[in-house]
């Protein structure tokens, strides 16, 4: 619970300020790799929650999101602090690059809670962990699609034997009006904090790169302002859905590189055996056709139009 003064490296954010500013996080060969932050600390005490994005450089719905709620939200409208990193991978921001940091070609989403002494993209992990999160109550880690991808209103949210933990995070996840809870127990995201903190995580899913769309940005940023409302940071009261818990999803996979001819977008529903697409060879011609495993909504898509063996081409959960 937030009762005194926030410090970020050597800034003090007093109760009642809002501040912004930038996270030193190491030397590169020609420039100072720095991490943007704003710090909204309420004029009563109440939770921290953290918010971030931008962990993969060029999933920008919910950048633009934290962005939104930067610019609305004020020390006088909350009860707690906000912290919200608008972009944590600004190398693989700046260089346009999906999932990997420029400087050392590393998975910003694999490699926390990463470590000072290593390479950048660790010492970028460790940075957002050590000055943010490890003063949270909460934490939100928003996502969309990647590039040549699309997704609709997914959640994750992490796995622990703690029933407690288990409980708020599904509470947390309800708070958005997403499609599907879903539990994961993959290994160097930032549900590390789940276990090395105690903190409740929850990372959203929804939206493409291209375009930003504005259903996308609202799907993260009413989210946030609903999960601050549950939490006690506005004196609101919140919104809860009932979204399914591990819904059965089903993976449909290229056999072949080739052309992804899709017939499909993302959210459609699609009845069990429908035309999902074909793949193709360079010549046009037919290497496999894809079709719905079962019925459901279409909840990720490639659509880009080149495909490798072995490529996710859709996703379809029972929904």
């Amino acid at each position: 619970m937030n009762n005194v003064s926030f410090h970020v490296a050597n800034i003090t954010i007093k109760k009642g300020e809002k501040h912004q500013g930038y996270l030193n996080v190491a030397e590169a060969s020609t420039h100072t790799v720095t991490m943007p932050y704003i710090v909204v600390n309420g004029v009563n005490s109440g939770p921290t929650l953290t918010v971030l994005s931008g962990v993969h450089g060029i999933e920008c719905a919910p950048v633009e999101a934290v962005l939104r709620l930067a610019r609305n939200v004020e020390p006088m409208d909350i009860n707690g602090t906000l912290i919200l990193v608008p972009i944590v991978n600004t190398e693989g921001f700046h260089a346009r690059k999906p999932y990997h940091n420029q400087l050392d070609h590393q998975n910003q989403n694999k490699v926390f809670p990463g470590d000072k002494k290593a390479s950048i993209t660790k010492r970028v992990a460790f940075s957002v962990f050590e000055a943010f999160v490890s003063k949270s109550d909460y934490l939100v880690d928003c996502h969309s699609a990647d590039l040549g991808e699309d997704a609709t209103r997914g959640m994750f949210i992490y796995k622990t034997e703690d029933e407690e933990l288990h409980r708020k995070m599904v509470k947390m996840a309800s708070c958005f009006d997403c499609d599907f809870i879903e539990s994961t127990s993959f290994s160097g995201n930032t549900g590390e904090a789940v276990t090395l903190y105690g903190i409740p995580c929850i990372m959203t899913e929804g939206g493409t790169p291209y375009p930003i769309r504005d259903d996308d940005v609202l799907y993260h940023y009413l989210g946030i302002k609903n999960l601050m409302r549950h939490i006690g940071m506005i004196d609101e009261e919140a919104a809860l859905g009932s979204p399914p818990l591990d819904p059965p999803t089903k993976r449909v996979w290229a056999m072949h590189g080739g052309l992804w001819r899709r017939k499909i977008e993302a959210g459609q529903r699609v009845a069990e055996g429908e035309l999902l697409g074909v793949v193709s060879d360079l010549h046009g011609e037919t290497l496999q056709v894809a079709t719905a495993p079962y019925g459901g909504v279409v909840s990720f898509l490639r659509i880009h139009y080149s495909v490798n063996e072995g490529d996710t081409l859709c996703r379809v959960t029972q929904i």
